[in-house]
């Protein structure tokens, strides 16, 4: 069996386990949070006098781009509110590092101020870093954001060049920092005690080729974000071939989860749901994914002759890794 599946399972062990002793943690970039999660859509509402802990991770979907060396976002903060956001509302404040508000009724609280570097590329297959861990106010959060700064933030590809803002590299909204909503799958309630979450980062989905080339062109940083319940998630685990199941391993393959459904050819973003690849050993995982069926695609790297293949459905249940999924470039 495949190390990273076997480090999958010991983690999903580990998962429930703390869940059993109401431990929660966010992870993603993985945001992990220690406050009891209950994923429901109800609104408990707020009870000054109660909280439940929240402790904040960081980890990435993988950056799919196989001429990339590093992928360094800079974070400042991660903040919180009861009420639903949007990408406007992410904007506001995002130059206050007060820390005044602790009511999370009235405007954004803040959950991690890591004001550090992270190497995206460090947090490849289930691998995360814990930011902080903060008490809140219990109640139904709807609205999370992450707090960036773009001109501490750079792409650095394998021929040593660097991507940045300043020289035109890459394509960020603007200067300075950025306030970026965080997308969840469901409101996340707080309770009396600790539960896990995770904040997942991304690349794959967040950058985007101004033209066919990453050095000539550069990127457009479109960044997308999400965070959900760790008991909720799953996982897809396996390896990439090439020919045939007992064939060559192929490392940098990059590897997409797919809307059920999805065709070989499909070139619609929308149906993509995550984005990971093959390591030196040919092994892939793509983790937190939302109990469903998927597709998932894999792409050689730049250079091979082989081709794209597709499984058409894996299922992917709360708790689990689905293992073995291999799959065969022709």
């Amino acid at each position: 069996m495949p190390r990273v599946i076997k480090q999958l399972m010991n983690f999903w062990s580990e998962a429930f386990m703390r869940h059993h002793i109401k431990t929660l943690t966010i992870t993603g970039l993985t945001l992990c949070a220690t406050a009891a999660i209950i994923a429901c859509g109800t609104d408990s509402g707020t009870s000054p006098s109660a909280s439940g802990s929240i402790s904040v991770a960081l980890t990435d979907a993988p950056f799919p781009f196989d001429s990339v060396a590093r992928a360094d976002l800079f974070v400042v903060r991660i903040d919180g509110k009861l009420a639903d956001t949007d990408s406007a509302d992410a904007e506001n404040g995002k130059n206050n590092d007060s820390h005044s508000n602790a009511d999370p009724s009235h405007d954004w609280v803040t959950l991690a101020s890591p004001n550090q570097l992270f190497n995206l590329l460090d947090l490849q297959n289930g691998k995360s870093v814990n930011l902080s861990q903060t008490t809140l106010p219990t109640g139904t959060y709807r609205g999370f954001r992450l707090i960036l700064d773009v001109d501490k933030s750079s792409v650095t590809l394998l021929n040593g060049t660097v991507l940045t803002g300043a020289n035109g590299g890459i394509k960020f909204p603007g200067a300075g920092r950025s306030g970026i909503k965080i997308n969840l799958a469901h409101p996340f309630t707080v309770v009396s005690g600790k539960s896990q979450m995770i904040i997942d980062f991304d690349l794959g989905h967040s950058f985007a080729m101004r033209g066919n080339s990453i050095g000539r062109n550069g990127l457009i940083f479109k960044p997308v974000i999400r965070a959900s319940a760790i008991e909720e998630t799953g996982g897809i685990a396996g390896t990439v071939h090439a020919t045939t199941a007992n064939g060559a391993v192929v490392p940098n393959a990059s590897v997409e989860i797919l809307k059920a459904g999805t065709a070989l050819s499909d070139t619609v973003s929308a149906n993509v749901i995550a984005t990971t690849k093959s390591d030196a050993a040919g092994a892939y995982a793509a983790m937190w994914l939302q109990p469903a069926t998927y597709a998932v695609r894999a792409t050689p790297p730049s250079g091979s002759t082989n081709h794209p293949a597709l499984i058409s459905s894996v299922t992917v249940t709360s708790g689990k890794t689905t293992s073995s999924t291999d799959i065969v470039l022709p």
